[in-house]
């Protein structure tokens, strides 16, 4: 019962990029698709071809107030990978990605 705060870092991102993906496997299901399984292979594959799949972080760094850390930087980076998942492209990838396997 204390007062509203802001969450950052992966405390607050991994849950909501979690639901992200769980939701994505949702929308392939719905539409007769098997879920995307292990997400290494989809996340590079539409990092490296989808550039509206991830909303690239290019400013800030991972150093938690100690230290240099990682830089954000444009396209991939240790700080933030790809960026945060832009849902409506990734759904998309998804099921065109899906409907490309079962052809």
């Amino acid at each position: 019962d204390g007062p509203f705060s802001a969450v950052a870092g992966p405390s607050a991102a991994c849950p909501v990029v979690a639901a992200v993906f769980a939701q994505i496997n949702d929308k392939l299901i719905k539409n007769g698709y098997n879920s995307l399984g292990w997400l290494n292979p989809f996340i590079y594959a539409t990092g490296e071809s989808t550039a509206a799949a991830y909303n690239d972080v290019t400013t800030g760094n991972t150093n938690g107030g100690h230290g240099t850390g990682f830089p954000a930087a444009p396209g991939w980076d240790a700080a933030t990978g790809f960026g945060t998942p832009n849902y409506p492209s990734l759904v998309e990838a998804a099921l065109a990605a899906q409907a490309a396997v079962k052809k």
